[in-house]
């Protein structure tokens, strides 16, 4: 027996090594995400590592009597090139596949295999899929994607597979780069097309979906308390004074500034500092049961900006603390800070905050920073929240901006980020 292991971007980049390796008989024994370094060990990227092997003594059945009881049956589906898919919410890799048979035939079962293993996963997952249900669902996407290309003649066109690739490297999850970039070649599948020719097509797909979110919110006139939580280091309290010193230097509202950040060394006296530049009043909270209190001695303000601490939001005290603190301030909007530059998950963990603690907008600060501003669009479509400003150094007030989605997307035109 032969087995190889391959470090690819994707599962159709597997499948064809694999063949050209191993022949049409080989299987693959397993896939997981691993990361590799890239550009002399300066930037780390995900891959996905694939298992391959060939020869006559390869079991293809091999689960286990437990594992087999403790998931709901799932109705055999008529492929040939995929022997079994495991529809368990616990499946981490694809079981042992045989990479055999004509194109098409390959291309007719695998489309058939993502079909059947959506709807074995629905009826056996409860809110939503696990973390490795959704890996294996992104590759077997990928898969039909391929496929489909193939059975409109050829496989999916240069500047369909370059868009794709483009949209995960800025951040974009592959099943919904995926879906954004067959709607947007649907039909030409892209024949003809230059790359930014391509990427204005997407970018009219993902300003379509966003329908009402495409406008930048900033805060709204009848807004009296609005309160800014994020992680630490994202830059929250500059931001805050940015937004003080545009509404103060537009001379329609009185402003005032109140703090709970009383864990990170001198923050407080930064934005005393601000407070005192722009000549504000500011009031520290140190002490949750008298937060209410310090917000009554701001009653004269026609605008109170509060800047919670920043914490480790994957941490359920946090939460739990964040929330009751909302709750006692009771602010008329709520808007959490992420930074650009963060990894894609942690923003997607971030920003699942907003189903817990009831956020009503997004602030994204470290645009300049940055070339992959992907998140901006992903997140907005995934939780339904507006974008109110993005942040562009550190300069107080100037360096922050009210973006329609559309300019951020510009960006892409081209297929750079850099100008």
């Amino acid at each position: 027996m032969i087995v190889r292991r391959y470090i690819v971007r994707d599962m159709p980049e597997a499948v064809l090594s694999i063949r050209k390796d191993l022949g049409k008989d080989a299987v693959i024994l397993s896939t997981k995400k691993v990361r590799v370094k890239k550009w002399l060990g300066l930037r780390w990227q995900t891959r996905l590592e694939v298992t391959a092997a060939v020869g006559g003594d390869i079991p293809l059945h091999h689960r286990d009597a437990a594992r087999a009881q403790a998931k709901a049956p799932v109705p055999p589906a008529p492929v040939k090139a995929v022997e079994e898919v495991d529809a368990g919410p616990s499946a981490g890799a694809i079981e042992p596949t045989a990479v055999q048979g004509a194109d098409q035939d390959f291309g007719s079962a695998l489309a058939s295999a993502f079909d059947a293993y959506k709807t074995a996963t629905k009826a056996v997952q409860s809110d939503e899929p696990s973390a490795d249900v959704q890996d294996v669902l992104r590759e077997l996407a990928s898969l039909k994607a391929m496929i489909a290309g193939q059975q409109m003649g050829g496989g999916p066109s240069p500047v369909a597979s370059e868009c794709v690739e483009f949209l995960r490297d800025q951040g974009i999850e592959a099943l919904q780069a995926q879906a954004w970039v067959e709607r947007a070649l649907a039909g030409a599948n892209g024949q003809g097309l230059s790359l930014t020719a391509a990427l204005a097509k997407v970018n009219e797909v993902i300003l379509s979906d966003l329908a009402d979110l495409t406008s930048p919110l900033p805060i709204g006139s009848n807004s009296r308390v609005v309160a800014f939580v994020g992680p630490t280091g994202v830059g929250k309290t500059t931001s805050i004074a940015k937004i003080a010193a545009l509404h103060v230097l537009a001379g329609q509202r009185k402003v005032g500034l109140l703090t709970t950040d009383t864990f990170r060394i001198a923050a407080v006296e930064q934005l005393k500092t601000y407070a005192d530049i722009l000549d504000i009043p500011l009031v520290v909270v140190d002490d949750e049961s008298r937060a209410a209190a310090a917000l009554e001695q701001l009653r004269g303000c026609d605008l109170v900006l509060i800047d919670t601490a920043g914490r480790n939001f994957r941490n359920a005290e946090t939460v739990r603390y964040t929330e009751q603190l909302l709750r006692t301030l009771a602010p008329d909007e709520t808007i959490l800070v992420a930074a650009l530059t963060a990894k894609a998950d942690d923003l997607d963990d971030l920003a699942h905050v907003c189903e817990l603690i009831h956020v009503d907008k997004f602030l994204f600060t470290k645009y300049d920073e940055t070339n992959s501003i992907g998140s901006i669009p992903r997140l907005l479509m995934k939780y339904r929240r507006p974008l109110s400003y993005v942040t562009t150094g550190q300069n107080v007030p100037d360096d922050i901006d009210m973006l329609a989605i559309d300019q951020i997307l510009s960006k892409w035109l081209g297929g750079r980020t850099d100008e």
